[in-house]
Protein backbone atom coordinates (compact mmCIF):
# COMPACT_ATOMS: atom_id res chain seq x y z
CA UNK A 1 0.00 0.00 0.00
CA UNK A 2 2.70 2.30 0.86
CA UNK A 3 3.88 2.05 -2.89
CA UNK A 4 0.82 3.52 -4.20
CA UNK A 5 1.46 6.65 -1.85
CA UNK A 6 3.56 9.54 -2.29
CA UNK A 7 6.47 8.75 0.06
CA UNK A 8 8.71 11.61 1.39
CA UNK A 9 11.46 10.26 4.05
CA UNK A 10 13.87 11.94 5.83
CA UNK A 11 17.15 10.93 7.63
CA UNK A 12 18.94 13.14 9.34
CA UNK A 13 21.68 10.59 10.70
CA UNK A 14 22.32 7.22 9.68
CA UNK A 15 23.21 3.95 12.22
CA UNK A 16 26.59 4.02 10.32
CA UNK A 17 26.87 7.49 12.00
CA UNK A 18 25.51 6.91 15.07
CA UNK A 19 27.86 4.48 15.73
CA UNK A 20 31.08 6.19 14.80
CA UNK A 21 31.56 4.86 10.96
CA UNK A 22 30.88 1.65 12.15
CA UNK A 23 29.12 -1.41 10.26
CA UNK A 24 28.05 -3.51 13.49
CA UNK A 25 25.91 -6.93 13.15
CA UNK A 26 23.04 -8.28 15.41
CA UNK A 27 20.27 -4.92 15.74
CA UNK A 28 22.78 -2.22 14.52
CA UNK A 29 22.01 -4.43 11.05
CA UNK A 30 18.14 -4.29 11.41
CA UNK A 31 17.75 -0.71 11.71
CA UNK A 32 20.25 -0.12 9.06
CA UNK A 33 17.97 -2.56 6.77
CA UNK A 34 15.02 -0.56 7.76
CA UNK A 35 16.92 2.80 7.05
CA UNK A 36 17.68 0.96 3.31
CA UNK A 37 13.58 0.01 2.79
CA UNK A 38 12.82 3.70 3.74
CA UNK A 39 15.00 5.05 1.13
CA UNK A 40 14.15 2.41 -1.44
CA UNK A 41 10.27 2.75 -1.00
CA UNK A 42 10.42 6.74 -0.95
CA UNK A 43 9.50 8.84 -4.03
CA UNK A 44 11.96 11.38 -2.52
CA UNK A 45 14.58 11.28 0.14
CA UNK A 46 15.18 14.67 2.52
CA UNK A 47 19.03 15.05 3.89
CA UNK A 48 20.88 18.06 5.94
CA UNK A 49 23.89 17.82 4.10
CA UNK A 50 26.10 17.24 1.16
CA UNK A 51 28.00 14.72 3.86
CA UNK A 52 24.54 12.71 4.31
CA UNK A 53 23.79 12.10 0.89
CA UNK A 54 27.20 10.74 -0.18
CA UNK A 55 26.65 8.26 3.27
CA UNK A 56 23.27 7.34 1.98
CA UNK A 57 24.25 6.89 -1.64
CA UNK A 58 27.97 4.96 -0.67
CA UNK A 59 25.62 2.90 2.07
CA UNK A 60 22.32 1.98 0.28
CA UNK A 61 22.75 2.83 -2.99
CA UNK A 62 19.92 5.63 -3.13
CA UNK A 63 20.03 7.54 -6.61
CA UNK A 64 21.43 11.37 -6.71
CA UNK A 65 18.02 12.22 -8.48
CA UNK A 66 15.84 11.11 -5.43
CA UNK A 67 17.88 12.81 -2.96
CA UNK A 68 17.11 16.38 -1.86
CA UNK A 69 19.51 18.05 0.66
CA UNK A 70 17.38 20.91 3.17
CA UNK A 71 19.41 21.90 6.13
CA UNK A 72 17.97 22.38 9.49
CA UNK A 73 16.69 25.42 10.66
CA UNK A 74 16.83 27.46 13.68
CA UNK A 75 15.15 30.52 16.19
CA UNK A 76 17.42 33.04 16.35
CA UNK A 77 15.05 35.30 18.97
CA UNK A 78 14.96 32.24 20.66
CA UNK A 79 18.38 32.54 21.77
CA UNK A 80 18.11 36.65 21.97
CA UNK A 81 15.35 36.74 24.65
CA UNK A 82 17.49 34.74 27.21
CA UNK A 83 20.20 37.44 28.77
CA UNK A 84 22.90 36.36 31.43
CA UNK A 85 25.47 37.89 33.47
CA UNK A 86 28.12 35.18 32.55
CA UNK A 87 30.08 35.64 35.97
CA UNK A 88 26.57 35.07 38.29
CA UNK A 89 24.58 32.50 36.19
CA UNK A 90 27.20 29.94 34.74
CA UNK A 91 31.09 31.09 35.65
CA UNK A 92 30.68 31.43 39.41
CA UNK A 93 27.98 28.04 39.71
CA UNK A 94 30.72 26.28 37.63
CA UNK A 95 33.80 27.40 39.97
CA UNK A 96 35.18 29.21 37.37
CA UNK A 97 36.97 32.55 37.08
CA UNK A 98 35.20 35.13 35.21
CA UNK A 99 38.08 35.60 32.96
CA UNK A 100 39.25 32.59 32.05
CA UNK A 101 38.60 31.32 28.82
CA UNK A 102 36.11 28.70 28.63
CA UNK A 103 35.58 26.19 25.71
CA UNK A 104 32.33 24.50 25.48
CA UNK A 105 31.79 20.72 23.83
CA UNK A 106 27.64 20.34 23.17
CA UNK A 107 26.34 17.12 22.32
CA UNK A 108 26.10 13.25 22.88
CA UNK A 109 28.62 11.97 25.03
CA UNK A 110 29.46 9.11 22.33
CA UNK A 111 32.49 7.99 19.86
CA UNK A 112 30.85 9.54 17.06
CA UNK A 113 30.96 12.98 18.63
CA UNK A 114 34.60 12.92 19.08
CA UNK A 115 34.92 14.01 22.85
CA UNK A 116 37.70 12.25 23.61
CA UNK A 117 39.45 14.05 20.87
CA UNK A 118 38.95 17.30 22.79
CA UNK A 119 39.87 16.00 25.74
CA UNK A 120 43.07 14.77 24.84
CA UNK A 121 43.53 18.00 23.37
CA UNK A 122 43.39 19.81 26.51
CA UNK A 123 46.96 19.11 28.04
CA UNK A 124 48.34 20.64 24.87
CA UNK A 125 46.25 23.86 24.70
CA UNK A 126 47.15 24.26 28.65
CA UNK A 127 51.13 24.54 27.87
CA UNK A 128 50.17 27.87 26.34
CA UNK A 129 46.59 28.90 28.48
CA UNK A 130 46.99 27.05 31.42
CA UNK A 131 43.72 29.52 32.97
CA UNK A 132 41.95 27.58 29.70
CA UNK A 133 38.49 25.82 31.18
CA UNK A 134 36.42 23.11 29.46
CA UNK A 135 32.52 22.12 29.62
CA UNK A 136 30.88 19.63 28.75
CA UNK A 137 27.05 19.55 28.09
CA UNK A 138 25.38 16.27 27.14
CA UNK A 139 25.55 12.75 28.43
CA UNK A 140 26.22 9.30 26.67
CA UNK A 141 28.01 6.15 26.89
CA UNK A 142 31.40 7.98 27.10
CA UNK A 143 31.12 10.06 29.85
CA UNK A 144 32.57 7.89 32.76
CA UNK A 145 35.64 6.71 30.73
CA UNK A 146 35.97 10.28 29.91
CA UNK A 147 35.92 11.24 33.58
CA UNK A 148 38.42 8.84 34.94
CA UNK A 149 40.54 10.07 31.67
CA UNK A 150 40.34 13.50 32.76
CA UNK A 151 41.75 12.37 36.38
CA UNK A 152 44.60 10.19 34.63
CA UNK A 153 45.20 13.77 32.51
CA UNK A 154 45.93 15.72 35.49
CA UNK A 155 43.21 18.25 33.85
CA UNK A 156 40.06 17.36 36.16
CA UNK A 157 39.90 20.99 37.80
CA UNK A 158 39.92 22.61 34.58
CA UNK A 159 36.92 20.37 33.23
CA UNK A 160 33.30 20.29 33.73
CA UNK A 161 30.84 17.39 32.87
CA UNK A 162 27.23 18.98 33.06
CA UNK A 163 25.32 16.33 31.82
CA UNK A 164 21.71 16.81 30.12
CA UNK A 165 20.52 20.80 31.19
CA UNK A 166 17.59 23.05 30.29
CA UNK A 167 17.24 24.65 27.07
CA UNK A 168 17.56 27.30 29.07
CA UNK A 169 20.75 26.90 30.67
CA UNK A 170 22.49 25.64 27.79
CA UNK A 171 22.00 28.88 26.01
CA UNK A 172 23.52 30.80 29.43
CA UNK A 173 26.36 28.39 28.86
CA UNK A 174 26.99 29.10 25.21
CA UNK A 175 26.43 32.88 26.19
CA UNK A 176 29.21 32.65 28.85
CA UNK A 177 31.82 31.11 27.22
CA UNK A 178 34.30 31.64 24.30
CA UNK A 179 34.51 29.27 21.80
CA UNK A 180 32.15 26.06 21.06
CA UNK A 181 33.97 23.39 19.76
CA UNK A 182 32.09 20.61 17.13
CA UNK A 183 35.11 17.58 17.39
CA UNK A 184 32.86 15.04 15.98
CA UNK A 185 34.08 12.18 13.57
CA UNK A 186 31.22 11.58 12.19
CA UNK A 187 28.18 14.93 12.25
CA UNK A 188 24.98 14.87 10.19
CA UNK A 189 24.31 18.54 10.05
CA UNK A 190 25.77 20.11 13.18
CA UNK A 191 22.87 22.37 14.55
CA UNK A 192 24.74 23.32 17.20
CA UNK A 193 27.10 25.57 15.30
CA UNK A 194 23.79 27.09 14.44
CA UNK A 195 23.55 27.91 17.89
CA UNK A 196 26.72 29.01 18.69
CA UNK A 197 26.04 31.36 15.57
CA UNK A 198 22.96 32.76 17.25
CA UNK A 199 24.74 33.19 20.39
CA UNK A 200 27.93 35.35 18.60
CA UNK A 201 30.07 32.78 19.50
CA UNK A 202 33.60 31.50 17.47
CA UNK A 203 33.44 27.54 16.53
CA UNK A 204 35.30 25.42 15.33
CA UNK A 205 34.37 22.16 13.40
CA UNK A 206 36.10 19.23 12.04
CA UNK A 207 36.66 18.60 8.48
CA UNK A 208 34.56 15.55 6.87
CA UNK A 209 31.88 16.19 8.06
CA UNK A 210 28.20 18.10 7.77
CA UNK A 211 29.16 20.74 10.25
CA UNK A 212 32.02 21.54 8.05
CA UNK A 213 29.77 22.43 5.07
CA UNK A 214 28.80 24.94 7.05
CA UNK A 215 31.52 26.74 7.64
CA UNK A 216 33.90 28.68 5.65
CA UNK A 217 37.69 28.86 7.15
CA UNK A 218 38.82 31.76 8.48
CA UNK A 219 35.53 33.23 7.43
CA UNK A 220 32.90 32.46 9.70
CA UNK A 221 34.21 29.56 11.59
CA UNK A 222 37.51 27.22 12.24
CA UNK A 223 38.11 23.87 10.14
CA UNK A 224 40.13 21.50 12.11
CA UNK A 225 41.05 17.54 11.49
CA UNK A 226 39.73 14.80 13.65
CA UNK A 227 43.12 14.58 16.26
CA UNK A 228 44.18 16.12 19.69
CA UNK A 229 46.68 17.95 17.54
CA UNK A 230 44.55 19.73 15.03
CA UNK A 231 42.04 20.57 17.61
CA UNK A 232 44.22 22.16 19.67
CA UNK A 233 45.53 24.07 17.24
CA UNK A 234 42.13 25.34 16.61
CA UNK A 235 41.11 26.21 20.21
CA UNK A 236 44.49 28.23 20.22
CA UNK A 237 43.98 29.90 16.94
CA UNK A 238 41.00 31.37 18.47
CA UNK A 239 42.34 32.42 22.13
CA UNK A 240 45.90 34.06 20.57
CA UNK A 241 43.20 36.36 18.36
CA UNK A 242 40.59 37.81 19.96
CA UNK A 243 40.13 40.23 16.64
CA UNK A 244 40.13 37.25 14.26
CA UNK A 245 37.49 35.52 17.15
CA UNK A 246 34.58 38.02 16.95
CA UNK A 247 34.84 38.73 13.30
CA UNK A 248 34.06 34.73 13.13
CA UNK A 249 31.08 35.55 15.31
CA UNK A 250 29.64 38.53 13.29
CA UNK A 251 29.97 36.83 10.00
CA UNK A 252 28.46 33.64 11.90
CA UNK A 253 25.47 35.55 12.77
CA UNK A 254 24.70 37.38 9.54
CA UNK A 255 24.95 33.82 8.22
CA UNK A 256 22.39 32.16 10.45
CA UNK A 257 19.66 34.67 10.22
CA UNK A 258 19.56 34.93 6.95
CA UNK A 259 20.26 31.00 5.80
CA UNK A 260 18.96 29.39 8.37
CA UNK A 261 15.99 30.47 9.44
CA UNK A 262 13.05 28.02 10.09
CA UNK A 263 10.78 29.69 7.89
CA UNK A 264 13.31 29.03 4.47
CA UNK A 265 13.64 25.48 5.50
CA UNK A 266 10.06 24.99 5.85
CA UNK A 267 9.27 26.83 2.35
CA UNK A 268 12.19 24.27 0.93
CA UNK A 269 10.40 21.05 2.55
CA UNK A 270 6.83 21.98 1.11
CA UNK A 271 8.67 22.17 -2.35
CA UNK A 272 9.61 18.85 -2.06
CA UNK A 273 6.33 17.85 -1.47
CA UNK A 274 4.74 19.65 -4.11
CA UNK A 275 7.44 18.48 -6.77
Amino acid sequence: ELMDHRLIFTLHSTQYGREGNNLSEGIPRDIRNLEWYGTYIAKRVIVCSGRMRDEIKWLYNVPDWKIKIIPNGIDVEKFDRIEIDPWHDVKKWLRFYVYDPMIVFLGRITYQKGPDLLLHAIPSIHREYPNSKFVFVGDGDMRGYLEGLTSKLGIDKAVRFLGYVSEEYKIKVLKACDCVIVPSRNEPFGIVVLEAWACRKPVIVTHGTGASELVTHEIDGLKVYQTPESIAWGIKRILTDFEKARKLCRNGRKLVEGKYSWERVAERTLNVYRA
